[in-house]
Order: structure tokens, then C-alpha cells, then sequence
């Protein structure tokens, strides 16, 4: 997909930049594709909503909470590491 979401001309930054960059012209994003992209970012709020919601984290005490979340956003690397020893 095209980097700009809207038609925009090629840059690039200046000598002096501290790190250069550039980008190419962008036709922008196809109708279909920019529908797509909203109905996918529409379903990450859906699902982060229902996430954040859910009747577990009212299980916890509030300063359990944060330990809780970091540990389910760690689960898949400590089954990784089980499975590899």
C-alpha cells in the first residue's frame, strides 16, 4: 500500500538533517483499501474495548492489575521458552 493514505508529493529532508529521510510520491490508497484499513482499525477498538472491559480484571485487586496484564501480554514468550527447554 501506498505510505500516504491521501495523494502527496515525494520529500525529502534537508542536507543538515540530523537523519535523513525521504519518501516517494503517493497516489494514496485505493477506496477499498482505505475501507478495509477502517474496518480493521474499528475492530482493534472493538477488541482492546472488550479486553480492557472484561469482568476478570474486576476479579484482581486493583494493584494486581498491572502485573496481571504484563504477564497475559507476556504468556506467548514464556510458552516459547518453555517449549524450547
Amino acid at each position: 500500500m501506498p505510505w500516504s493514505a491521501e495523494p502527496l508529493d515525494a520529500w525529502e529532508t534537508h542536507e543538515n538533517a540530523w537523519r535523513p529521510s525521504s519518501r516517494p510520491a503517493s497516489p494514496g490508497w485505493r477506496p477499498q483499501d482505505a475501507a478495509e484499513i477502517a474496518r480493521l482499525r474499528a475492530r482493534e477498538i472493538e477488541l482492546a474495548t472488550a479486553n480492557v472491559t472484561h469482568a476478570y480484571w474486576r476479579e484482581l485487586a486493583p494493584a494486581d492489575v498491572l502485573a496481571a496484564r504484563d504477564a497475559l501480554k507476556r504468556h506467548h514468550e514464556q510458552q516459547m521458552a518453555d517449549a524450547s527447554s
